[in-house]
């Protein structure tokens, strides 16, 4: 099954990042954007791809030890932008103010993933919320980001270990494990 571990937001802010789309009319001012469900954002913490049942078990008792050492923390949502950068776009983020918490937590797990023999995607972590896709070259117009102004803030409670299912209208993802922080 295709894995992997995120936070997931509670729906008061997937609404509020919904709206913020809506309002700033940005499924017209960027076209071309194949836009996230409302449904699937979260902030992925590890890419895991294809695990068995037993490493989701693995996965499962590591995420259970490493959730304990951890409290609750906030995280605030702030500003947006491209990646790689406006005029090569392949991803519509919105972004997270420095954390340490949250930095912490990702060294944690993927200290415990390498420990377990766990093999995910190691690209160093840039925390962000993935809310659009590009495919096909686009250019955008660098004075529409300029006007975007998004922020809130949220409390991280727990973190998941998540499974996504391909299909062709996009990925539906399903929790399948929790793990309360602190």
């Amino acid at each position: 099954m295709r894995c992997f571990i995120a936070i997931n937001l509670n729906p008061s802010v997937k609404a509020d990042i919904k709206a913020f789309i809506q309002e700033n009319n940005l499924y017209q001012n960027l076209k071309g954007v194949k836009w996230v469900k409302p449904e699937n954002f979260h902030i992925t913490l590890a890419f895991l791809g294809e695990i068995s049942d037993k490493q989701a078990f693995t996965i499962k008792e590591m995420l259970e030890n490493i959730s304990t050492k951890h409290e609750a923390f906030s995280i605030e949502l702030s500003g947006s932008g491209f990646f790689p950068n406006i005029k090569k776009p392949k991803v519509f983020w919105l972004g997270i103010k420095e954390q340490p918490k949250l930095l912490k937590l990702k060294n944690d797990i993927d200290k415990g993933l390498t420990e377990c023999n766990i093999q995910y995607d190691k690209k160093p972590f840039s925390p962000h919320l993935t809310i659009g896709r590009i495919k096909s070259p686009i250019k955008i117009k660098p004075e529409i980001l300029e006007e975007l102004n998004f922020n809130t803030c949220f409390w991280v409670t727990e973190i998941f270990l998540m499974k996504s299912d391909l299909f062709p209208d996009g990925p539906v993802y399903s929790e399948l494990y929790s793990f309360k922080l602190g």
